[in-house]
């Protein structure tokens, strides 16, 4: 197996983790939120939300980064790391919530808004991290092999992908059976921390020097941008917004003739 193919599939097994957490943050919101739907809303609107800000971060400020494979291990670290106390830690806030919090809010309105809020502020940083990977790994792999990049960008978008797919099969229909909730995102995060180290150790060698890539938008003189990049933009916003009113659709429609399993937290 190549370098390069190697990358692709260590980038495949970081999807697999990525979806566990979708999967998982709906089941552990929906004990606090106390409905699925909202759960699934809210996590769908905050997951690729917080998606959206890590690659515009990255859009914004990559190109000055030195090391982007180290810093999509850092990146990879960080999650891993958020995702092994992130049981601990939502159990300690929901117990502080229901306890100290919410019986001096009153309002029925003020209750919703702190939990919503809450919800979302516990999944948003991770959200934002994992937004951060594709970029990072992209540029990366772009530095390190500039030849054929549509190429790499499509391998790295499918491997992720599938990777995706699995992995949400996997917890859904395995994971959570046999670990329960903690365990199954305790998983992902050890797979995470594995990625990163794993991505450390071969980007720390002298040959893995990453060397600047001059994409397409800086080779462009800054007047011969098409002039319909902003409707294209807009195109893909709109296209964004239906794919997931499908996805909520879908949910909501198979919810109601699959089986339901109960969740288990211990």
């Amino acid at each position: 197996m190549s370098r390069r193919s190697f990358y692709f599939l260590l980038f495949a097994v970081s999807g697999f983790s990525g979806l566990i957490y979708e999967s998982i943050w709906t089941h552990y919101l929906k004990l606090f939120l106390g409905h699925a739907a909202y759960s699934q809303t809210l996590v769908l609107a905050i997951f690729m939300g917080g998606m959206a800000i890590g690659s515009w971060i990255c859009s914004k400020y990559s190109s000055r980064w030195k090391h982007l494979l180290l810093g999509y291990a850092l990146t990879e670290g960080i999650i891993g790391v958020c995702a092994l106390i992130f049981h601990n830690a939502f159990a300690y806030t929901i117990e502080l919530s229901y306890t100290s919090i919410i019986p001096q809010l009153g309002h029925p309105v003020i209750v919703n808004a702190f939990k919503w809020t809450l919800s979302a502020l516990m999944i948003l940083p991770q959200s934002v991290l994992l937004g951060m990977t594709f970029p990072l790994m992209s540029a990366g792999i772009l530095r390190l092999f500039p030849e054929k990049p549509g190429q790499s960008v499509a391998m790295l978008y499918f491997t992720n992908s599938m990777g995706a797919a699995i992995g949400v099969l996997v917890s859904g229909f395995m994971l959570i059976r046999w670990t329960g909730l903690p365990g199954t995102i305790r998983i992902a995060g050890l797979i995470n921390i594995a990625l990163a180290l794993t991505v450390w150790w071969l980007v720390r060698k002298p040959r893995s020097e990453e060397q600047p890539f001059a994409g397409i938008e800086e080779n462009l003189p800054r007047d011969s941008r098409p002039g319909w990049y902003w409707f294209l933009l807009l195109v893909s916003l709109v296209t964004g917004a239906s794919s997931f009113i499908y996805e909520i659709g879908w949910i909501r429609m198979l919810s109601l003739v699959l089986e339901a399993r109960p969740m288990r937290l211990s």
